[in-house]
């Protein structure tokens, strides 16, 4: 099964794997790190790559940062290894869930963050285009 580690700033990694847990119950190999000032980017990445073990049994390793471009999305992409580890930024709770949920029955990593990027914008909409009658504003 590929392991899913999360990274962002403040509390939003492990807040996400909280949520994730609340709607499918207790998930393995999922590990959530957060990104706080005090930390040194070398202490930042060694944390990283611990979590990263911890979740990999040999079937590669999903990274999900929350923006691109920032220091949790930064750490996360000098971890990139073709075939084993890849990075997703700007995640939501539903690739989230879709990545726990599909992890199981990809042939690999990078076919799993395929899928999970595209349920991510799928689920990105405004509610007023789904409002009945189709008023908007």
């Amino acid at each position: 099964m590929i392991g899913i580690v999360m990274i962002g700033h403040a509390q939003i990694a492990s807040q996400m794997k909280e949520a994730l847990q609340h709607i499918l119950g207790e998930q393995p190999l999922i590990a959530a790190v957060d990104i706080s000032e005090e930390k040194s980017s070398e202490s930042l990445t060694a944390h990283l790559k611990m979590k990263i073990r911890s979740c990999d049994v040999g079937d590669g390793v999903l990274l999900l940062a929350d923006m691109f471009g920032g220091t949790p999305c930064n750490i996360a992409m000098g971890c990139l290894q073709a075939g084993q580890i890849e990075v997703v930024s700007g995640f939501n709770l539903p690739l989230l869930i879709k990545a726990a949920t599909m992890r199981k029955h990809v042939d690999s990593v990078s076919a799993l963050a395929s899928h999970v990027v595209e349920a991510g914008r799928q689920y990105i909409c405004m509610a007023s285009d789904y409002q009945i009658g189709g008023n908007r504003g």
